[in-house]
């Protein structure tokens, strides 16, 4: 039996939207979500969100099931072409590194910004992201994580720390600290020159 290639191909790559819901689902593959979960975690409208959601449950890239007045939408393993919209997804990282740089540049005195896990591929990671600095203001940073996960689809694992503390569980070999640190990452600011 022949796969329909053309209109499934048109249909996954049609727009940005559905660009970033083939992400969220590929990045967490074993999780169900509802409607508002998607549009929150998006940051896109929920009428928009499940125009794009049925287009993919058609072909089915996602599946469907109603629980407790709810549907729950998850990624469908068995679609023809899900492993190699993995691997695909796996090559390409979810967010530009030097976008990134800027938006962490920007958040406040920024000493050390240390990228892993889901910016690098690494899925060992304790962490996707480490910040440290001064004077970072709670809510630009959680609007610059907010933002990040509606960009990446994936829920973003941080720490932030001041320099003060970071120096202080560097140099007593923090486990988390020196995992960060010794494992996959990249820097984007290093200036305490570790």
């Amino acid at each position: 039996m022949k796969r329909k290639i053309e209109p499934t191909l048109d249909i996954l790559f049609d727009s940005p939207v559905r660009g970033r819901l083939l992400k969220m689902f590929l990045y967490d593959p074993e999780r169900s979500f509802e409607l508002k979960t998607i549009s929150k975690r998006l940051n896109i409208r929920p009428a928009l969100v499940k125009k794009h959601l049925q287009n993919l449950v058609e072909i089915k890239f996602i599946s469907r099931k109603a629980a407790k007045g709810e549907n729950i939408f998850r990624v469908n393993k068995d679609f023809g072409f899900y492993k190699e919209l993995k691997a695909l997804a796996a090559k390409i990282s979810p967010a530009s590194e030097e976008k990134m740089l800027k938006r962490v540049a920007g958040l406040g005195k920024v000493k050390l910004a240390v990228i892993s896990g889901i910016f690098i591929n690494f899925d060992n990671a304790r962490a996707d992201l480490l910040v440290v600095g001064e004077n970072i203001k709670p809510a630009k940073f959680n609007k610059f994580l907010k933002d990040l996960e509606a960009e990446t689809g994936k829920e973003i694992n941080y720490a932030l720390m001041t320099t003060k503390e970071f120096q202080y569980r560097y140099g007593m070999y923090d486990r988390f600290v020196r995992d960060m640190l010794d494992f996959k990452h990249k820097k984007l600011i290093n200036k305490l020159r570790i």
